[in-house]
């Protein structure tokens, strides 16, 4: 056991701080190196007492071990156990103290109802390692009240004068409660002890990295792929045993990145649910330190780049629908139309004219990151659930990110938001190819070079593929978004519907009852909003004219486009029939 690192040098600058002797923290004594020498020679202390304790802890299991069930609390007035109770298993012995009520509360402990009154002591023991003995008051057993609380599970203090064999002062334990446990340097030093309490543990979930380079291939099978699997695994591992999972960024020392941190790697500490304070951010440069001299001996850390956050999966978002494509098929007026809804909101950029730019643009800034910044999100976006709205609740919050259904990455990320409904909007495929086609920049493409693309001497560049909307519908649901959550409309049916479709749109969402009709009944017809293109009469009149060969490339990238779009929209209980062959009505009137 190894502990040397100049962040933990931090720990005594801190009590030095506070204006507090060394002693104030004798209830979370300040660990060094020779603690956790166990061989003969040096005299006993609380801390070389501590470290015996976390070592037997650890090697029992830490937080997974079978001692929590071995914990009991007694009924006042009763003051000790009797010997069937206080029989262990083998190995382990029985230790019991008397606990204030007042400390049971900041611990969040449901047996302080046992108590009538703040100077009853309730009766509290257990079966712990031999080598917590004298350790047992405060370090044993706040991590047994800790832990039995599971995913969560928060920082629990010792209880120093808050517990005793015979008796307690109240008065001490007030104090205690009221300032002690404040101090800056005692909440790291109860840090330093939760992590060497379960140290396996925490080892074993250190260096998966959380973002992959630009340069990764994000196939299945890719490098970035194997990262996401490593991360997203230590994340869930991490917060099923009653952690929080913290992203690291950082250089090597000479190294120059302009673009950010040159190394982003994952680390579970124990349970934050309080502030992101100075004393974690110690914690976790001090683990950083110890497991980066371990895993990457020849890597020497810049400690002025260090940065470090609590991560949060994108399921965790309460973001309960999102509208994610097809570009320039109504997405904007869509998104408008939802935003009318009494029981849906939209969140964008307000100087975003295409209302997007939810989060400050998260899902285009966080492509690479395998687990996302909770401190970059508003705390309305990571709390509650993104079930459905009755009543006057709070309205269903959704999001419009178009990118999502263009990429893999981006079904990906949809995959990984399992409460979140999904909305694609589609029109005519000439109307899109119109519509997609002129707003290249800065050069758009007219029908001539679309029908041309691929031949020599033509600088059009035109994703046809965009459109394909059933390849990309089954890999979404090939990704793991079940068929239930998606949603795929055709923009002619939201029109000739009117408010019936918000109507129908809202009931899918959650949003409403369409059998009552109460839903955004008040709702208008779906608005225009959007770009409308400069160049549109050019546009029509190239297409109409085209050459019949070059006519017939475009109606076969339609056909393609457009195959098992009926299906999609049978799914979808959508009234309105896919054009799979025939000339361009613009044509036609024209």
């Amino acid at each position: 056991m190894i502990l040397t690192s100049s962040w933990l040098a931090q720990l005594a600058q801190l009590v030095a701080a506070d204006g507090l002797p060394p002693e104030t923290c004798s209830w979370a004594p300040l660990p060094r190196d020779d603690d956790f020498d166990l061989s003969s020679g040096f005299v006993d202390s609380v801390p070389r007492q501590f470290a015996r304790c976390s070592l037997a802890l650890d090697a029992a299991g830490g937080h997974a071990s079978g001692l929590l069930e071995t914990l009991i609390f007694g009924m006042p007035p009763e003051r000790s156990f009797s010997p069937e109770a206080s029989r262990c298993p083998e190995g382990l012995q029985f230790e019991e103290l008397l606990l204030s009520p007042r400390y049971l509360v900041v611990a969040a402990q449901p047996e302080v109802a046992r108590s009538s009154d703040w100077r009853e002591l309730i009766p509290v023991g257990a079966c712990v390692p031999p080598a917590c003995h004298e350790a047992f008051a405060n370090l044993a057993l706040p991590r047994l009240l800790e832990w039995r609380q599971g995913k969560s599970a928060k920082y629990h203090p010792s209880p120093g004068p808050c517990a005793g064999a015979f008796d307690v002062d109240d008065a001490s334990c007030v104090q205690h409660l009221d300032q002690d446990i404040r101090s800056e340097a005692c909440v790291t030093a109860v840090h330093v002890w939760r992590v060497l309490c379960d140290a396996r543990f925490f080892d074993e979930l250190f260096g998966a990295q959380v973002r992959s380079l630009p340069k990764d291939s994000l196939g299945e099978s890719s490098e970035f792929a194997e990262h996401q699997k490593a991360a997203l695994g230590h994340y869930s591992t991490c917060k099923e045993g009653g952690g929080s999972y913290v992203g690291v960024y950082f250089n090597a020392v000479g190294e120059e990145d302009p673009a950010g941190a040159g190394y982003a790697l994952g680390m579970c500490i124990p349970s934050l649910h309080t502030t992101y304070s100075s004393a974690v951010s110690t914690i976790v440069a001090w683990r950083l330190g110890l497991r980066m001299a371990t895993a990457y001996p020849g890597v020497a850390i810049d400690a002025d780049s260090v940065r470090s956050a609590e991560l949060m999966h994108r399921n965790e978002l309460e973001i309960g629908w999102a509208i994610i494509g097809l570009g320039r098929s109504g997405t904007t007026s869509l998104a408008a139309w939802l935003d009318s809804h009494p029981n849906l909101e939209l969140l964008s950029d307000p100087e975003d004219h295409f209302r997007e730019g939810s989060f400050d643009y998260l899902f285009r800034r966080s492509h690479l990151e395998h687990l996302i910044r909770r401190d970059e999100l508003p705390s309305a976006a990571r709390a509650g659930s993104a079930g459905p709205v009755r009543g006057r609740r709070t309205p269903l919050v959704g999001i419009k990110e178009p990118n999502l259904l263009r990429s893999s990455r981006g079904r990906q990320i949809m995959a990984e938001m399992k409460r979140t409904k999904v909305l694609i909007i589609f029109k005519n495929w000439v109307d899109w190819l119109k519509s997609a086609a002129l707003f290249i920049r800065p050069t758009p493409c007219f029908p001539r070079n679309l029908a041309r693309i691929g031949e020599e001497g033509n600088d059009c560049s035109f994703a046809f593929d965009e459109a394909h909307l059933f390849e990309k519908v089954r890999d979404l649901e090939q990704k793991g978004v079940a068929r239930e959550r998606i949603k795929v409309v055709h923009l002619d049916t939201l029109r000739a519907e009117g408010p019936a479709a918000l109507r129908r749109l809202g009931a899918f969402l959650g949003a409403g009852n369409r059998s009552t009709g109460s839903s955004g009944s008040s709702a208008g017809a779906m608005p225009q909003e959007g770009e409308v293109a400069e160049d549109e009469v050019e546009f029509w009149e190239e297409l109409c004219g085209l050459p019949t060969e070059l006519a017939r490339r475009l109606e076969r990238r339609r056909s393609e486009a457009l195959r098992g779009c009926d299906e999609l929209l049978r799914r979808s209980g959508d009234a309105w029939h896919c054009i799979e062959r025939g000339e361009n009505p613009k044509c036609e009137n024209g």
